[in-house]
């Protein structure tokens, strides 16, 4: 089998696409449609990550397909993707969102820079990047900028013309982008996509679960239990997720305090009746009758509030 020479090697952070992007840039300093055409692939099972297209184009490029595939979005079925063992639905990694660290780029450029190549060949799509819920860069502690993925993007590879700046103006972003406090959720999601272990209990959950979980908790903890996450600002957004990272991530013993808290907060005389285990839980009791709920945080709280009634 004719192999590709040299090797542009994948990098273990990015995208597949990504890859396929760049490696076009390299070889053909074209378009990756028409570079994957011309190896014989197709362009739309590439980008929708079906792994024997994906294999084919790593064993062209002389690349070892394992470590590729382990960062490569896979569609099971609609709307839901597959990644390693986790999976995805759009609302996790909606297809049409970019995102991107100014800083993170600027990088890419200078490394490209400094071997005289264009910086096309050296710019890549990070695979946190496509997970909406994190929204700072681990590596620089910066907001992700979003922009709408361009349209036709098997044409214009990841960024497109969707970022145009050039090196000096993504410093100039980055130098006047104020830093974030980072995220002990966002990093949780970021170390296992990678792979890597965190607490028992989220581990246990599918992964839109176990996010949902500490977000609806932590809402109702630091504002009010009808609070709507949606309609809070990224700032108390982050907030939220912090406080229900605490509680969320000691597994039951640490929800079913999180209940008792919000319980004595809306029933402070200790008075549990219907109307005061509404106040108390709001959002999440909602949430419980839901059928499409969170069902271990459904059933704690059920639990929870069976035992209120029958301690009565």
């Amino acid at each position: 089998m004719a192999r590709l020479f040299p090797l542009l090697p994948f990098k273990v952070d990015e995208t597949h696409w990504s890859w396929a992007a760049r490696m076009a840039a390299f070889h053909i300093r074209g378009s990756v449609n028409t570079f994957l055409r011309d190896l014989g692939l197709d362009p739309f099972l590439v980008s929708l990550g079906q792994p024997d297209e994906v294999t084919r184009l790593c064993n062209l490029a002389g690349q070892e397909p394992e470590t590729v595939l382990r960062n490569t979005p896979i569609q099971h079925i609609r709307r839901v993707y597959r990644l390693g063992d986790q999976t995805l639905i759009d609302s996790l990694c909606p297809p049409r969102d970019l995102r991107f660290c100014p800083a993170c780029l600027a990088e890419d450029d200078a490394a490209a820079c400094a071997v005289g190549q264009d910086t096309s060949i050296h710019r890549r799509e990070r695979l946190i990047w496509r997970m909406k819920p994190i929204r700072i860069c681990p590596v620089h502690a910066l907001s992700l900028i979003r922009r709408d993925r361009p349209e036709g993007s098997e044409e214009t590879g990841v960024f497109g013309g969707s970022v145009p700046e050039t090196t000096p103006m993504l410093k100039d972003i980055a130098v006047n982008t104020e830093p974030c406090p980072k995220s002990p959720l966002q990093s949780y999601i970021a170390g296992r996509i990678g792979g890597r272990s965190g607490p028992a209990w989220l581990d246990d959950q599918p992964l839109e679960q176990a996010i949902r979980a500490t977000k609806l908790l932590g809402t109702a903890l630091a504002f009010e239990p009808y609070t709507f996450i949606d309609d809070l600002s990224n700032k108390e957004r982050d907030a939220a997720s912090a406080l229900g990272w605490r509680f969320t991530s000691r597994g039951e013993h640490g929800i079913r305090r999180a209940f008792r808290l919000l319980q004595a907060r809306g029933a402070p005389k200790g008075l549990m009746t219907r109307r005061s285990i509404q106040n108390s839980f709001g959002n999440l009791l909602d949430d419980a009758h839901y059928p499409g709920g969170h069902a271990p945080i459904r059933r704690l709280l059920k639990e929870h509030i069976a035992r209120l009634f029958t301690a009565k």
